[in-house]
Parts: C-alpha cells; sequence; structure tokens
C-alpha cells in the first residue's frame, strides 16, 4: 500500500513540478485566454464597423462586407457591429482557447524541463522561476489551429457556393503556395500554413528563450 502511494506521489510530481496544479493551470490560463482573446477581437471588429462607417459613409461596407461571409448576420451599420463583435468574441476566444489547451496537452509533464527555477538560496520574489517555451510543442498547437482554420474557411466557402466569387480569398495564393477557394486547395493551404507557423514558433521560442535566459542569468 505504501509502494502504491509512494508511485501516485511521483507520478504527480515531476522534478518537483506538481502536474496537478499545472494543469489546473492552464486550464485556468487558457480560459484567461479565450477571454482576453475573444473581447480584443471582439473591441476591434465593433470599432472597426463604426470607423468605416464614419470614414466612408454608404461606402463602408466593399471590404469589411465581406465578414459575413464568416459572421451570419454581420453588416456595417450600428447593429451589424454588435453581431460582428460577438462572432469575433466566440471565433477568436476559441481559437486562442484551443490554443492553449493543445499546447499545454502536447507539453505534458516535460514543461519541468523548460523551468529556469531560482537556486533554493535565492530569493523567490527577486527571481521567480520562469517558464521557457517549447518550439515545437507551440508551433504544433498554434500551426494546427491556424491550418484547420483555413481549410475550415474555404470549405465554408465551398459549401456556400461562393468559392467562384472569393476573389479576396483567392489572393492568399500569392502567399501560400498551392492554395485555391475549392476543397483540395483549401486542404494544401491549410498544411501549407501549419508549416508556416510552425517554423515562426520555432523561431520565436528560440528568440524568447535566449533573452528569459540571458536575464535569468
Amino acid at each position: 500500500m505504501g509502494n502504491y502511494q509512494n508511485m501516485q506521489v511521483a507520478n504527480s510530481n515531476v522534478d518537483g513540478v506538481n502536474l496537478k496544479l499545472l494543469h489546473a493551470a492552464i486550464r485556468f490560463n487558457a480560459l484567461m485566454l479565450g477571454l482576453t482573446g475573444g473581447t480584443i477581437a471582439a473591441v476591434v471588429i465593433y470599432f472597426a464597423t463604426h470607423a468605416s462607417m464614419a470614414r466612408w459613409g454608404a461606402d463602408s461596407g466593399n471590404y469589411l462586407g465581406l465578414l459575413a461571409v464568416f459572421f451570419p448576420g454581420y453588416s456595417v451599420s450600428s447593429g451589424g457591429a454588435w453581431i460582428g463583435a460577438f462572432w469575433a468574441f466566440v471565433y477568436a476566444g476559441l481559437f486562442s482557447w484551443l490554443s492553449y489547451r493543445l499546447y499545454g496537452r502536447v507539453l505534458g509533464s516535460r514543461i519541468s524541463e523548460l523551468l529556469l527555477s531560482a537556486a533554493p538560496t535565492d530569493n523567490p520574489v527577486l527571481r521567480p522561476s520562469i517558464m521557457r517555451l517549447h518550439g515545437a510543442s507551440l508551433g504544433l498547437a498554434i500551426g494546427a489551429m491556424a491550418g484547420l482554420g483555413l481549410f475550415f474557411s474555404t470549405t465554408w466557402l465551398v459549401v456556400r457556393g461562393t468559392a467562384a466569387e472569393s476573389v479576396h480569398a483567392a489572393l492568399l495564393a500569392n502567399y501560400i503556395p498551392g492554395y485555391s477557394v475549392s476543397l483540395l486547395g483549401g486542404l494544401v493551404g491549410g498544411l501549407g500554413l501549419f508549416v508556416f507557423v510552425f517554423i515562426g514558433c520555432q523561431l520565436l521560442a528560440a528568440v524568447y528563450n535566449k533573452i528569459v535566459e540571458t536575464r535569468h542569468k
């Protein structure tokens, strides 16, 4: 019985890191990131709609009006601004929440390897523990969400029957090789976007980790 309890303690702690507490923190941070990202996106869409109305008047819907493809009920109007803010909150909030949860899921117990902890004799207030980024896990999480987002967005255009009219979406082919507003093009484009984001996250993590390691010395 004692050995079993010791095994449970060992499984719930890795290199001094309480995994249960860590997973609870990841869930909380994911929720906070989702709420923050969604709120920021909602505010941006709301004020962008009103700014467009104030600047271009009757012609204000020429560009922002395209958001109605993904924001059902949206229009460049006072009422439409609230609808757009709602959908922006939902989309950005879900993207942020899922990205962070996936990052934490992929990272798992390896998070203990990324902690830059102060020595026992150091003052934990003056030198708190700092967590480095794991580039591969971050790239997998955000890259997967970005790739899936592009694929499902393109699929939605195809299902709506507006693929041939989506000239602005087709411009993505200039930046993502192989992309087109079609099911196959969405799949190829999603994979390409995943690769770009994955590489970008690797670079971001490398620079960030170098900075925090330098400052932690």
